[in-house]
């Protein structure tokens, strides 16, 4: 990874702008929570080669290689009434970066997954401070599999993808980074503009249309996703005609 041309080439953004580069740590997520307590500022980018404690939504590992994906978070300090947006911005920044790239269908599982051919490709996690009203800053991670080798890492096999499997080809992560980085700063000055972005991110979730079960806790709605609302919640129509809004969980594809 050459963090010098990626903060080269994105020293006039905000996201981006700001680069802390760590061969391996614990997790990008916490250390940037912890400048972020220290009142850096937005656009914020940590990254690593390797993270022994990254994790995913639901506080899942994530399994990543030195030198296979890309890891990174992100520190951001929208209004409460922007967060939802920042996550559209968020998925849509790297389906935007992936698509171009790849052959089979990419497409979107609510709320944030990217996934190319039905295969997970990219996962995000958004965290924000303690949820002291006003909130303070957000943490977006980002993990993204481009060289891994899947067919070496059994857990994933017939779950993930990457993009060098994909494609049969190298792709540099310098590259990807700064492509990733770029999308991801457009799409968040629209946000800070005031615009948004339920349109162009719905239109690529491959949850809408279909009949799923939405499971959190130990609760468990089954019912067929419709549509979404503004703010990304997901509309669930049940068997009996009502409806539920589902705001966060997980969403499992019924066969």
């Amino acid at each position: 990874m050459d963090v010098k041309a990626v903060r080269l080439a994105l020293s006039d953004r905000t996201i981006g702008h700001n680069i802390v580069y760590h061969r391996s740590m614990a997790s990008t997520m916490d250390e940037c929570r912890r400048l972020a307590d220290e009142s850096w500022s937005e656009g914020l980018v940590v990254t690593a080669e390797e993270q022994t404690s990254a994790r995913g939504r639901f506080n899942r590992f994530w399994v990543n290689r030195p030198g296979e994906s890309l890891s990174l978070s992100v520190l951001l300090r929208p209004s409460v009434e922007q967060l939802h947006y920042v996550n559209m911005a968020a998925t849509l920044a790297v389906f935007n970066t992936i698509k171009p790239l790849v052959n089979r269908k990419t497409s979107i599982k609510w709320p944030n997954d990217v996934r190319v051919g039905g295969l997970k490709i990219s996962g995000i996690l958004i965290e924000t401070d303690s949820g002291i009203s006003p909130v303070q800053y957000a943490v977006v991670g980002i993990g993204m599999n481009i060289g891994r080798p899947i067919s070496e890492s059994p857990e994933i096999i017939g779950k993930s993808t990457s993009i060098d499997a994909e494609t049969d080809k190298y792709f540099e992560r310098t590259r990807i980074m700064i492509d990733l980085l770029r999308n991801f700063d457009d799409l968040y000055t629209e946000v800070i503009h005031g615009n948004s972005l339920t349109e162009e991110w719905s239109s690529h979730l491959d949850t809408i249309g279909r009949r799923i079960e939405v499971r959190w806790g130990d609760r468990l709605i089954k019912g067929f996703a419709r549509e979404v609302d503004e703010q990304g919640n997901l509309i669930l129509y049940q068997q009996d005609g009502s409806t539920v809004t589902v705001v966060g969980g997980e969403v499992t594809l019924q066969v």
